[in-house]
C-alpha cells in the first residue's frame, strides 16, 4: 500500500539567537520609557511609540538577514521593508492578549531580558474550528502541531522569533518580580515601481 502524509497548509516559524549585548538595548528601552507614556494595543504593560529604526541600524543589520532568509520560503516576488518597530516592558502580571498583525507580512520579536516565569509567547492555530474538532479528544500529553489550539514557545534572552503577520499570538502574564523586556517589529511588502517606493531590507 502506497501511503503519503503531507502537510497541507503549514505555518512556518523561524528562530535564531543573535550575538548582541542585551545590556545596551535594555538601557535604551528605559531611556525611551522615560520620554513617553507609551501606548496601549494588546498589552497591559508599557509599549513604546514607533522607534526611529535608523537609530538602531547596528541591531537591524543583524536582524535583517534572518528576515530575508525566512521570507525565501514564501517564494514571493515582492520585496520587504521595515514598517515599524517598538519596545515592550512587561512588569508583574503584565501580558498581551490574543492579536495579530494582519497588514504585515513578516513580524518578529527579539528578547533582551527574560526573567524566569516572566511569560512565554503562544501562537494560536490558524484553523478557527480546531477547538470544536480534534481538541475534544486530546490531553496535555497528546497535543501536537496538528491538534493544539495554542503552541507556546519559551522566551529567552537574545532569541529572535519570526512569524507571518496573520498568525494570532498571545503572551502569558509575567509572574516574576522583574521586568521582561523585548522589541517587536513589522515588515510590509512592496513591488518595484510602487509610488514612494521604500528602501528594501
Amino acid at each position: 500500500m502506497n501511503v503519503q502524509l503531507k502537510d497541507c497548509f503549514p505555518t512556518p516559524l523561524y528562530s535564531s539567537y543573535l550575538d548582541i549585548d542585551t545590556n545596551i538595548y535594555i538601557k535604551k528601552v528605559y531611556e525611551e520609557e522615560s520620554k513617553s507614556k507609551g501606548r496601549r494595543r494588546s498589552n497591559t504593560g508599557w509599549q513604546s511609540l514607533d522607534l526611529d529604526v535608523k537609530q538602531y541600524k547596528e541591531l537591524f543589520d543583524k536582524i535583517n538577514p534572518h528576515i530575508i532568509e525566512y521570507y525565501k520560503i514564501f517564494n514571493c516576488s515582492a520585496e520587504l521593508h521595515m514598517s515599524n518597530a517598538w519596545f515592550n516592558i512587561n512588569r508583574y502580571k503584565d501580558m498581551n492578549s490574543s492579536h495579530h498583525h494582519a497588514s504585515s507580512a513578516v513580524c518578529g520579536i527579539l528578547y533582551f531580558k527574560v526573567p524566569d516565569n516572566s511569560g512565554d509567547i503562544g501562537f494560536e492555530n490558524p484553523n478557527p474550528f480546531i477547538g470544536s474538532t480534534w481538541i475534544q479528544g486530546t490531553t496535555d500529553d497528546t497535543l501536537n502541531k496538528y491538534n493544539a489550539e495554542t503552541i507556546y514557545y519559551k522566551s529567552e534572552e537574545k532569541l529572535l522569533i519570526l512569524f507571518p503577520g496573520y498568525l494570532r499570538h498571545v503572551v502569558r502574564p509575567n509572574m516574576s518580580n522583574e521586568d521582561r523586556i523585548s522589541m517587536a517589529f513589522n515588515t510590509n511588502v512592496f513591488f518595484k515601481g510602487d509610488f514612494n517606493e521604500p528602501r528594501k531590507l
